[in-house]
């Protein structure tokens, strides 16, 4: 299936959804206090009305598992649901299997695994050539047991977030240690935000490395607090002020400044590129932000720790004056796709002035790039880049696998036509 995308200026308002890294941990936390006695017996109605993405249909399916012996849980192709629940799982369960599709089984778990082996589990992988789009990721059995967990944090800070659910339900205290500098760590620390609401303990401090260290106190349980609020999507809310900074005037309502998804961050990047932003505050403490049209200025920008936000900032450097520079996304070969090349050759694709070379992506700005053909590569954030791109572009844009965007933001097309987007489906 392909989208013809029209060129057009987009205007208007919307809403911020949810959060779907913050649903996620809320999901996970909500289960354990179920299953440890402790909540309402009811979701609480913030994560009934969360809308549904591919993702987050995982974490709940496989949560559903958790009620189960053994669970076999298919967490599609959601690094989060497997890579937060596989100790999770095995806190719980004596063995488990789990499964995946796309990438998600050719995704590394090392160290994770090797760590989770020095403490009781014992996994075999699945061999992943299978033709079926459903392959077994592995099998593990043994319980999870407390203890010294030495990690590098600069592989994924998911690793991290999967040990601190898990460890603090263990018969015993446990350490996560790291040996390098924590990478997206404002995912860790919205993790310990949602522990810490749920009245999950746990110490961070430096060891002698200067790298941090958790200390995790045991026998602790999940309790529901009385009411739960989802963040506004700072990773999604980016392409929307993105095209407004390009093309047109858009406000996005409902995100929190103070959030710590550090994907908040394309406000300094927006206005180090000079773009026109309003700010307001509301009386229940979130922010409704505007993103006007105006000429953006030529950044570098170091990805390391906003690795998400880089397909949407690499569109806002083709069209900034003057060169720009994305710097430091080695992590990014490890996504739904590999993300920096996917996204050098969806916008060379397009006619973008761009050259790739290792962990960086170098642009220099045109004010219109042609159009024509791009391929989302099955990446949903690859296919809104190509989305938002198109409002620039001279011709119309053909974009291969549009509905990768159902992993994280099933209606991105429809509030793209919202604000004025014209697009023509192609079979």
């Amino acid at each position: 299936m392909e989208l013809k995308l029209i060129p057009r200026k987009l205007e208007g308002v919307l809403d911020a959804m949810p959060s779907k890294s913050h649903t996620h941990r809320l999901l996970i936390a909500c289960k354990l206090s179920e299953l440890q006695g402790s909540n309402r017996g009811f979701e609480p109605p913030a994560l009934a009305e969360a809308p549904e993405s591919d993702d987050l249909e995982a974490t709940r399916a496989c949560l559903f598992q958790l009620d189960k012996s053994t669970p076999y849980l298919d967490c599609r192709e959601s690094g989060s649901t497997f890579r937060f629940l596989l100790p999770v799982v095995m806190a719980l369960k004596d063995n488990a299997t789990f499964l995946g599709t796309g990438r998600l089984p050719d995704r590394p778990i090392a160290p994770l695994k090797e760590e989770m082996e020095r403490h009781g589990c014992l996994f075999v992988m699945g061999s992943n050539k299978s033709a079926d789009r459903f392959k077994e990721i592995c099998r593990v059995s043994g319980r999870l047991q407390p203890g010294e967990y030495v990690l590098p944090g600069n592989i994924s800070s998911q690793f991290i977030t999967g040990l601190l659910f898990a460890l603090p339900i263990l018969c015993g205290d446990s350490r996560i240690i790291l040996t390098t500098e924590l990478e997206s760590a404002g995912y860790v620390e919205m993790t310990l935000d949602v522990l810490s609401e749920f009245g999950i303990d746990i110490s961070v401090e430096k060891n002698e490395q200067g790298f941090l260290t958790y200390g995790i106190p045991g026998w602790q349980s999940y309790m529901e607090p009385e009411n739960l609020s989802l963040d506004g999507d700072w990773s999604n809310a980016a392409f929307w002020l993105a095209a407004g900074a390009l093309s047109g005037n858009i406000t996005v309502r409902g995100l929190n400044l103070n959030s710590h998804q550090w994907d908040k961050e394309i406000l300094d990047v927006l206005a180090m590129m000079g773009a026109d932003l309003d700010i307001e505050t509301r009386p229940d403490g979130k922010s409704d932000i505007t993103a006007r049209a105006c000429n953006l200025k030529g950044v570098e920008i170091d990805v390391s720790q906003i690795s998400d936000l880089t397909p949407v900032l690499s569109v806002l450097m083709v069209f900034a004056e003057g060169t720009s520079m994305i710097l430091n996304g080695e992590r990014l070969r490890l996504k739904e796709s590999n993300r920096m090349k996917t996204i050098y050759a969806s916008l060379l694709a397009l006619g973008a002035d761009i050259s790739y070379g290792g962990d960086r992506l170098s642009f220099t700005g045109r004010a219109f790039i042609e159009g024509g053909h791009a391929n989302s590569y099955g990446d949903h954030r690859i296919a809104m880049a190509a989305s938002i791109a198109s409002c620039l572009c001279k011709e119309p844009v053909f974009l291969e696998d549009p509905m990768a965007i159902r992993k994280s933001y099933p209606d991105f097309f429809n509030d793209f036509i919202s604000l004025g987007g014209e697009i023509e489906e192609i079979i």
